[in-house]
C-alpha cells in the first residue's frame, strides 16, 4: 500500500472542517486519536457521508470496498486509510 503523505494532513483538516457538518453540531475538539463511533457518534451511514464529502472537497475517489471496521476507529486510522485507497482517474 503506497501512502499518499503531501495528502494526509490535508484529510485531516479537512475532517475538521466536515465534520461538524456531517454530525449537525459542532464536533468537539477533535486529533488524530478521536474515535468517530465512541467519540463522536459516527453510525456507518454519517461515516460514508464523511467519505463522500471528502471525496467532494478533495476531488479524489477513495475505493471503500475494502474500508473495515478497523480502518475507522480513529480520525488517524480513517486518514491512514483513505491516503493509501485512492482510486486513480
Amino acid at each position: 500500500m503506497m501512502l499518499d503523505t503531501d495528502l494526509r494532513p490535508r484529510i485531516i483538516d479537512t475532517m475538521h472542517t466536515l465534520l461538524p457538518r456531517v454530525l449537525r453540531r459542532e464536533a468537539p475538539d477533535t486529533s488524530e486519536s478521536t474515535t468517530l463511533m465512541d467519540d463522536l457518534g459516527l453510525t456507518s451511514s454519517t461515516t460514508l457521508e464523511l467519505l463522500l464529502e471528502l471525496e467532494d472537497s478533495l476531488e479524489i475517489q477513495i475505493n471503500v470496498e475494502d474500508i473495515d471496521e478497523g480502518d475507522v476507529t480513529t480520525l488517524g486510522a480513517l486518514a491512514d486509510y483513505i491516503a493509501g485507497h485512492l482510486i486513480d482517474e
